[in-house]
């Protein structure tokens, strides 16, 4: 979505301040239930956050809080250095795009994306001048004329952004803005999401349940479980450095392995799990005790997975052996998901190597990786949470 040279970027929002968003211990009770607890989370100035989650863990509840929509039962919110608390969504500096779209289907495209200026007192000629310098932007301004029945769902949601950012906010809000696409729009309407937000450099926050998304679009992706914030950073050390059994999962790239410490030597720790398999990873900040449990991730593309006969003994470090439960093609690569007896451990093969020796359901294998690839996690494994999400789009 291409914004012409000549639209200067303090055309929208850069010139009204800061859109720094803080959360500071806020809470949300609704009756005897928290849907979000002490929450603290910074979110920088012009930066695209991603709040990802599954359902009901309390994204969709901070976006309506930060909009005005909702009041927190305790805490403070600030936008830039003004406390939020107790203004009204006008007052703000936000602008909301609801899943819906929420379009008017009375209303022209022009009018629909006049409307918040009409709503504000804005004289008939400069508001639809303005609406129609939007369209320019969105490259909609062919299709002012129509009903938003007569339109796409790419070319609605395209409207619903004009509309959103005609009021020149300094936080635009997005909740789910892709879930009502087909796949191939979505991925399109993503990739112009991003490159909007780097046009405006304005402060984006985008509600989504779809890993890929948040990875893709997100300066800073925050992992949020059942209300809590269980880790925010930026994109690639979510994926890549999980701190938690639970983001791990949930990430989708990683194995997440638990066992007892044996010893420890030179910053490396070497675990063994109930199976007797022994595996090795380094303590880094984390205080290991010899006869401690401790959990590890390893990222499923940096695993080698081979053949092996019923009579081998397992004996080096790294390495587990299990019965080929599945496997998906999934393009670039294949997807081996392997019964460990007591769990599952997810292998993602290239292309190249899988077909050189296949493996079928069925089959005994050996999967193995170095110590290098090892990531230690902060918290110990309880247990896989039985959650659809987990694992809902690797």
């Amino acid at each position: 979505m291409a914004i012409p040279k000549s639209a200067e970027r303090s055309e929208v929002g850069a010139h009204q301040g800061s859109g720094e968003i803080r959360l500071v211990d806020v809470t949300k009770k609704f009756g005897g239930s928290y849907a979000v607890q002490n929450i603290n989370l910074t979110i920088p100035h012009g930066s695209y956050c991603c709040l990802l989650g599954p359902s009901g863990c309390g994204k969709t509840t901070i976006l309506r809080m930060i909009a005005g929509h909702e009041t927190p039962s305790s805490g403070e919110i600030f936008i830039g250095d003004q406390m939020m608390i107790g203004k009204r969504p006008v007052e703000r500096g936000t602008a909301m795009m609801f899943q819906s779209y929420a379009l008017f289907p009375h209303l022209t495209v022009l009018d629909n994306v006049a409307f918040y200026l009409k709503m504000r007192g804005v004289g008939k000629e400069e508001r639809r001048q303005k609406a129609e310098e939007m369209l320019q932007r969105v490259q909609l301004d062919h299709l002012k004329d129509r009903m938003p029945g007569q339109l796409s769902g790419g070319q609605q949601q395209r409207v619903a952004l004009a509309r959103s950012l005609i009021t020149n906010p300094k936080v635009l809000l997005l909740e789910e803005p892709l879930s009502a696409l087909d796949e191939f729009l979505r991925l399109k309407m993503r990739g112009e999401l991003k490159s909007l937000q780097n046009e405006l450099g304005i402060t984006f926050v985008h509600v989504t349940h779809t890993q890929p998304e948040a990875i893709a679009l997100a300066d800073m992706v925050v992992v949020m479980d059942t209300g809590r914030i269980d880790q925010a950073d930026t994109a690639n050390v979510i994926f890549d450095r999980p701190k938690t059994p639970y983001v791990a999962r949930f990430m989708g790239g990683q194995n997440v392995l638990t066992g007892t410490v044996e010893s420890l030597s030179g910053g490396l720790a070497r675990l063994r799990n109930a199976d007797g398999a022994t595996f090795e990873a380094a303590t880094g900040a984390l205080e290991a005790k010899a006869g401690s449990p401790m959990s590890i991730a390893v990222r499923r593309d940096r695993i080698k997975l081979r053949k092996r006969l019923a009579d081998q003994v397992l004996s080096a470090v790294n390495e587990i052996s299990g019965i080929v439960d599945s496997t998906e093609y999934q393009g670039s690569y294949i997807k081996v998901t392997v019964d460990l007896g007591g769990g599952v451990f997810v292998v993602n093969v290239s292309d190249s190597e899988y077909f050189v020796d296949a493996v079928v359901r069925g089959d005994l294998v050996t999967a193995s990786w170095t110590t290098a690839d090892v990531h230690t996690l902060s918290k110990v494994d309880m247990g896989a949470i039985d959650d659809p999400y987990l694992d809902a789009t690797q």
